[in-house]
């Protein structure tokens, strides 16, 4: 058994992006997920890429998810908070996969245009949606 759709990994494999997947709990972690140039740091080094970890629903693809979590936590070149993210520790809703702390980012797509289009979305649309999250940090749809 597999998390996602036969197509979803193909295009997976067509966008060149790397993953691991975890049945058991559920999650599907982007390997290098690109970031947008110069925007983010973690741990006081610009960052190119982070991991990104998702939780695929049980009912995939019948919804789809409003988080995900990063690794290493990120932080904003230009010291500007970004809203609605978790830190490490206690009580911030973070996920650990292999020893390994993944932080909070929570963003919502219930607006008309941009809401889950049940057995019609797929990791496509998933892969956008994070891409749009690190394009846009403080979280403001344009």
């Amino acid at each position: 058994m597999t998390l996602l759709f036969d197509e979803d990994y193909q295009i997976l494999k067509d966008a060149g992006l790397t993953f691991t997947e975890d049945e058991a709990s559920r999650f599907f972690i982007f390997r290098d997920f690109p970031l947008p140039e110069d925007v983010y740091t973690a741990n006081g080094q610009v960052r190119a890429t982070v991991d990104v970890l998702y939780a695929v629903p049980p009912d995939y693809n019948t919804s789809g998810g409003d988080m995900f979590w990063v690794h290493p936590q990120l932080a904003r070149a230009d010291s500007k908070p970004i809203p609605n993210i978790g830190t490490t520790g206690p009580n911030q809703d973070s996920r650990t996969y292999a020893g390994v702390e993944y932080t909070r980012w929570s963003r919502h797509w219930h607006q008309p245009g941009v809401r889950w289009k049940p057995k019609v979305d797929d990791i496509r649309v998933i892969i956008d949606r994070i891409t749009w999250a690190f394009s846009y940090p403080d979280a403001k749809r344009p």
